[in-house]
């Protein structure tokens, strides 16, 4: 229980607090389904395309694999439903969802895998280690549990009419954030009304992108407007994932 307040009062400086997720060995993807989808319900196909990376990626990953277990088996394994997830699905969902995971433990820093934990504008799903084996999803406080929870970032966080913004609206983009603030002299409402037109905007945008056959993931997070049509779309092949030409960073960074 003290672990819990600890926790709980670590994430309330940072407008943030924990959404439960099953304890059935899904839990870690359970947790980025909710940040992700919104719908913890989801946590099989994260599962499926993080293991499915991983064992794309033999030569990163395998040297990390313990000594006794083959690398066949420890993919057959992790494909498994209620398998528990550990570091390397934590770096290796770093790279199939193109966000770093900030993961939040009471009494402990902050650890982020898969960006500058030091840029306080970097996106990341976050999430909460309890326990010794438990994941859940950190969210924005008294935030829409019908969106998706994250990404979010510290800049917005540490800012209440920014903040206040994201719960009201999903977004979390601090740049955009400000953008519209600013262009509306600072009046949330205002703001609130402008993001929320442009984000029905852009859902439209992606449904027809869909209907004209371009990869919506490689867009997802960024502008839509700038996506027009399949014209858009790179050859297959051209896109660089983070990650695949780079290899993965086994170990996390502590803020």
């Amino acid at each position: 229980m003290d672990e819990t307040r600890t926790l709980e009062r670590q994430l309330r400086e940072l407008n943030l607090e924990r959404a439960s997720m099953e304890a059935d060995g899904n839990c870690f993807f359970r947790a980025l389904a909710d940040q992700k989808f919104g719908d913890e319900g989801r946590h099989g196909e994260l599962r499926a395309r993080v293991v499915e990376y991983i064992e794309a990626k033999r030569e990163d990953f395998a040297p990390f694999v313990e000594d006794d277990e083959k690398f066949e088996d420890y993919v057959a394994r992790m494909s498994r439903d209620g398998e528990w997830a550990g570091h390397l699905e934590v770096n290796a969902a770093t790279a199939v969802l193109r966000v770093g995971v900030c993961i939040h433990q009471a009494g402990s820093p902050r650890w982020v895998a898969g960006a500058d934990a030091r840029d306080e504008s970097a996106l990341v799903y976050n999430v909460s280690y309890e326990g010794s084996d438990h994941y859940n999803s950190v969210r924005v406080r008294e935030g829409r549990r019908d969106l998706p929870g994250g990404p979010l970032c510290v800049a917005v966080l540490r800012d209440g009419d920014m903040t206040e913004v994201t719960r009201r609206t999903g977004c979390a983009n601090a740049e955009r954030i400000r953008r519209t603030l600013r262009a509306c002299r600072n009046d949330v409402d205002a703001c609130v009304d402008t993001i929320e037109e442009e984000i029905e905007e852009e859902k439209r945008l992606r449904e027809k992108a869909v209907d004209d056959g371009v990869d919506v993931e490689e867009f997802d997070g960024g502008d839509w407007a700038e996506v027009k049509s399949k014209k858009n779309k790179r050859p297959a092949g051209r896109h660089r994932k983070r990650g695949e030409e780079d290899g993965i960073s086994m170990e996390s960074l502590g803020i």
